[in-house]
């Protein structure tokens, strides 16, 4: 998922602080991180398995410390060793932290899972030579994680730190496609149908607040539903962990976001519009649907210039046509363009839809503006 993730990252043509409430595995947060992006912004990461958030405390202040305990149980690692570790949980939160660690590296295919009672459940793993103590990486990452705020709780509690412009990224325990994917034991209470409309629901007041959000899920007609007001897009991605072999491998995803992609949305069965599923206006294709839809989501002044220039072509014989969208996405530096002796604001919305980079000021007047990037556009600027 990772790779349309990044690209969500880039369409927000810029954001304020990231949130990630479903912390897991952080793959988003550290690819950011390595990419720069995250430099001059404030991170907060959170999840609700407190076992968890204090293994990543405990590698950001005090990662020689767990390298030590792991290459402790690097020397003794076998099957009888990896249950009596499993049985035990230490007092010291470094101590805690490499037996989390130890024991997701040599556990049955990498799985956190976690029993009624909040202990970890899974069996022995048959690995040839699990990479247990892997010290630069941690190193590394106690290196990032201490530009993060790391605490443990709640999704819901996003609401007391989200501000507009900021970033969040939703990523769930998955909503089944089937009776036998229900897996949802990665802390445990557990994350079932009333806990994927809430955080909805939540999604959605963000959205109103102003703030970029992006959801990832499994892709059914539950799903889809719960995200009818954000852009929905389909992509493929591979699973590796399950129970046989040949149930693994690739499998339709879903990315929900509070703003279009810089992408061609996938095809799939059923879409009627190239892959992006939508509610609401259907996307402008034309002179006169670019005219409408600056007057539904507040541009009266743009479509009235529009009209005065159109007007003058006519008045003069001329049957001049012009790419509105293309005018108000500005000129490949992002500037203004000058139609007839008259200035045309550069718009946020006209530079997804052209498929080029929002610039730094493009005008965005309704946050909750519907536009979809219907077909390919030449992109201004490389990848």
């Amino acid at each position: 998922m990772l790779p349309h993730l990044l690209r969500a990252v880039d369409s927000t043509g810029g954001f304020g602080n990231y949130h990630e409430p479903f912390l897991g595995g952080g793959a988003l947060f550290f690819a950011m991180a390595r990419n720069g992006i995250l430099l001059d912004r404030s991170s907060f990461l959170s999840d609700i398995n407190k076992n968890l958030v204090d293994t990543y405390v405990a590698v950001r202040d005090h990662v020689e410390e767990v390298v030590a305990f792991l290459q402790r149980h690097r020397a003794q690692h076998n099957k009888q060793y990896y249950y009596r570790v499993r049985a035990e949980v230490p007092d010291g939160i470094a101590q805690r932290a490499a037996r989390i660690i130890y024991l997701n590296r040599t556990c049955f295919n990498g799985l956190y899972r976690e029993n009624s009672k909040g202990e970890f459940n899974v069996p022995f793993g048959k690995h040839k030579n699990p990479l247990i103590c892997d010290e630069s990486n941690l190193r590394a990452v106690s290196h990032t994680l201490r530009r993060a705020r790391v605490s443990a709780k709640p999704f819901d509690r996003i609401l007391d730190d989200a501000c507009p412009g900021d970033f969040v990224y939703f990523d769930p325990p998955y909503a089944p496609i089937s009776r036998t994917s229900d897996f949802t034991s990665y802390s445990k209470g557990g994350f079932g149908y009333r806990e994927h409309e809430v955080l909805a629901e939540l999604s959605a007041c963000l959205m109103n607040r102003g703030v970029n959000v992006v959801v990832s899920n499994s892709f059914t007609d539950f799903t889809t539903n719960l995200y009818k007001d954000f852009y929905i897009y389909q992509v493929s991605v591979n699973r590796i962990i399950g129970s046989f072999v040949e149930r693994r491998g690739e499998i339709a995803e879903v990315l929900a976001t509070s703003f279009p992609l810089f992408v061609e949305p996938v095809s799939f069965p059923g879409s009627k519009n190239g892959g992006a599923i939508r509610t609401g206006p259907k996307p402008a294709t034309s002179q006169a649907r670019a005219r409408e839809w600056l007057l539904e989501n507040g541009y009266q002044d743009i479509a009235e210039r529009i009209d005065e220039v159109i007007d003058k072509w006519k008045a003069e014989g001329k049957q001049t046509r012009r790419n509105w969208w293309e005018v108000l996405a500005g000129d490949k530096h992002g500037n203004p363009r000058i139609v007839e002796g008259r200035s045309f604001p550069v718009l946020r919305a006209a530079q997804i839809r052209q498929g080029v980079r929002v610039s730094k000021g493009a005008l965005c007047r309704n946050p909750r503006e519907v536009l979809l990037v219907t077909a390919p556009a030449k992109r201004r600027t490389k990848n």
